[in-house]
């Protein structure tokens, strides 16, 4: 593209005058052919630093800029022909450049540069932070998974354990107090339902430790989950930060000031002829900043419609579950809670409270009050301590919900994001 007003301008001028005769004047011409047709390749090299690439471009703006301005004096001032009148046309040339130089085009063109750039890192980090939040949830939801279902299992077991307990206990106490019945209770050895009732309170005992170590780990999960909780949190934060210096309206506010700065440049100039000039190269500006600011646009209407709902914004419903599959824990709940109602069902208190009539429900009838006080002083230990793991087991299983309130913690981190 040419830029021939202020060409044609400054060659009417010298057409005009008197003071050189036809010769000068034609070296004159030739020198001022030489100067504007590098004054168009120099017009034409600034515009290309404009163009959208992720490099800065003004420093070399200024750079090039003031080799133009440079060169207006230095072409110009080479003729042997018409020194006083072509330095005039120099001077106003060198103004012509020096304006173009303190244009604030190329810096507010390198800021959406920065700012387009600073998106493309900043979303590469921001999905990196992401899949990381998403890798440990899904790594601390499989294991607790796994830990909640052996859970359950050392659930069943002891239900499982109770159940033959309290049968082969039951047996083998209605066998000894039949033998009790037809002979000398001397004869009868009541240490094989001493020994029942001292391995099931171990083999509970072993269970019921299992399953505490298994709610802790459980419970360690959840505070290593709202960590990741705390994580992604901070992430939305960061993302909300992040916006507030670099985002779309920065971006055109950037491209306007860009505008703006290209049209100030006619006013800027010395004659009508760069005037015009400036106005074609503000043309010309706005085209190769266009494409620019697409880029910048694009970049972050692409970013917005990725990750609204996920990094700002409400919270959407897909990664809201994806974060959390409270479901799965309400499912556990209901079984530990109907496991420890099993277990409750085998293992009633009553089964291991002596009295006078009953031990281990069977019935003492027709042994004498002697023969009685003998047996509970040789079981009463260990259905005592087979009474105090039953207590325990109370203790640790008495609220199966304890999940769902940990789970319910982390819920509402999340519902406060929705």
């Amino acid at each position: 593209m040419t830029y021939d007003a202020r060409k044609k301008e400054v060659m009417d001028e010298l057409d005009k005058t008197t003071q050189f005769d036809v010769a000068a004047k034609d070296a004159i011409r030739k020198v001022l052919d030489s100067y504007f047709s590098q004054r168009d390749g120099r017009l034409e090299n600034l515009l290309e630093l404009l163009e959208p690439r992720d490099e800065p471009c003004h420093s070399k703006w200024l750079e090039k800029t003031k080799e133009a301005a440079a060169g207006a004096l230095d072409t110009l001032g080479r003729s042997e022909h018409g020194k006083l009148w072509l330095s005039k046309i120099s001077i106003e040339e060198h103004t012509f450049f020096y304006e173009l130089m303190l244009s604030l085009v190329p810096a507010k063109r390198d800021l959406m540069v920065a700012q387009t750039k600073a998106l493309a890192k900043a979303e590469t980090e921001f999905e990196q932070k992401w899949k990381t939040i998403v890798d440990g949830d899904k790594t601390i939801e499989e294991r607790m998974h796994k830990i909640a279902q052996e859970y359950q299992e050392l659930l069943d077991s002891a239900a499982a354990s109770a159940a033959i307990l309290e049968k082969e206990s039951r047996e083998a106490m209605f066998d000894k107090v039949r033998q009790a019945l037809t002979v000398t209770l001397q004869k009868v050895d009541f240490g094989a339902v001493e020994y029942i009732l001292k391995g099931g309170a171990t083999a509970i005992g072993v269970k019921l430790n299992e399953i505490g170590s298994r709610k802790l780990e459980i419970h360690a999960l959840i505070s290593r989950e709202e960590g990741i909780y705390a994580t992604f949190k901070e992430g939305r934060e960061m993302v909300k930060e992040f916006l507030k210096e670099t985002s779309y309206p920065h971006v055109k506010d950037a491209y306007d000031a860009a505008e703006d700065a290209a049209e100030a440049l006619a006013g800027e100039m010395l004659t009508s002829g760069q005037k015009d000039d400036a106005n074609a190269y503000c043309s010309a500006i706005k085209y190769e900043l266009a494409p620019v600011f697409r880029k910048a646009e694009d970049a972050y209407k692409s970013f917005a419609r990725k990750h609204e709902y996920l990094f700002f914004g409400p919270l959407g419903g897909g990664y809201y579950q994806e974060l959390l599959e409270d479901d799965t824990w309400k499912q556990f709940s209901k079984e530990w809670r109907e496991s420890r109602r099993d277990i409750d069902e085998l293992l009633r208190e009553r089964n291991f409270v002596l009295n006078d009539n009953k031990i281990l429900e069977v019935s003492l009838e027709g042994l004498s009050s002697n023969d009685r006080d003998i047996i509970h002083y040789t079981l009463q230990a260990s259905c005592q301590e087979l009474l105090r793991v039953w207590n325990r087991f109370k203790e640790v299983t008495n609220s199966p919900e304890w999940a769902i309130d940990s789970r319910e913690t982390l819920k509402s981190v999340l519902d406060a994001m929705r």
